[in-house]
């Protein structure tokens, strides 16, 4: 279907991108700004608080979300988006108070080092030790580990993955449930997907920001090989928990969103997978004024509840 009218209007107010390459300052700063220009939905929730999760090699700065109600509340770990590279709590607290509104379930985000400070696997360190921690404390956060699921965005979503097919090997938490929100989900080179240049050019996330994002990533070209970096090129799905696959229609990442969905159920997960017509790369971060992806967003939160149940 056509681009949904209210982002036919973002995408032309979007300045062109600068003639030279941006400093990671720059891209940074510039996530930060438009994340910060975004309308927002009112939420209903108890409130918040800031904790640091150990982490690897040093404290991940985290944000709690406690829904209204009574404990133990189901749990839900978040990473956000950003390329591996950039965005922060602050520019994914909108989608994490409606993941806490529509779930009932404490929502936890957790701050994973950013490249190319810290390439790969550090964020993926990150990602799982995060979730091993939260998973032996989700007592004290009013949480039950018995009803646990992980999600993320992006970047966030292919660490989300890492992290459940870390845990799957007997190193954590069993897991409920697993929400990937347009996920990075095959770095390797190897598949030609239509989307990545139908959809490379005027639909806020372009091609080039993506080879970008990737050369900060990564070490060299073995690593995008890896399991934790392309899980769809090479890793084994079989026995992750049931899992939930957003794409949008105008998404780079769309086709790869599609496949992997394709992979999770033909390796026997339980999956459900929902296309974003007319949606582009982000809308879970514009909800507040896209009502599709309002709609889509609501949807992911009512499935995590009943998952979580």
């Amino acid at each position: 279907m056509p681009l949904v009218p209210e982002l036919q209007a973002f995408l032309a107010q979007i300045p062109p991108a600068p003639s030279e390459r941006p400093s990671i300052e720059q891209i940074r700063a510039l996530a930060v700004a438009n994340s910060a220009q975004l309308p927002r939905r009112p939420t209903s929730i108890a409130g918040t608080r800031e904790i640091m999760v150990p982490g690897p090699a040093s404290e991940l700065p985290a944000r709690v979300y406690t829904p209204l109600g009574v404990g133990p509340f189901p749990l839900v770990v978040y990473f956000h988006g950003g390329g591996f590279v950039a965005y922060t709590l602050d520019t994914h607290d909108q989608v994490c108070r409606e993941l806490c509104t529509g779930t009932g379930a404490v929502v936890v985000s957790v701050e994973y080092r950013l490249a190319p400070e810290f390439r790969f696997p550090h964020p993926t360190d990150d990602a799982y030790a995060a979730v091993k921690w939260l998973g032996e404390h989700a007592a004290e956060l009013g949480a039950d580990a018995g009803r646990m699921a992980v999600a993320g965005d992006s970047a966030g979503a292919n660490l989300s993955l890492a992290a459940a097919l870390q845990v799957q090997g007997g190193g954590g938490p069993e897991l409920a449930a697993l929400l990937l929100i347009y996920p990075v989900a095959d770095m390797s080179g190897q598949t030609e997907y239509p989307s990545r240049s139908e959809n490379g050019q005027g639909y806020f996330l372009t091609s080039e920001a993506m080879q970008l994002f990737g050369a900060m990533y990564l070490n060299t070209p073995e690593d995008a090989l890896h399991p934790h970096v392309s899980p769809l090129h090479s890793a084994p799905l079989a026995g992750l928990p049931p899992t939930l696959v957003l794409t949008a229609e105008y998404d780079p990442l769309r086709d790869e969103g599609n496949a992997l969905a394709e992979k999770l159920q033909d390796q026997g997960v339980d999956t459900t997978y929902r296309p974003g017509p007319g949606l582009i790369h982000g809308f879970a971060n514009m909800t507040g004024f896209v009502p599709a992806a309002a709609q889509i967003m609501d949807d992911a939160a009512a499935w995590l509840k009943q998952k979580l149940s």
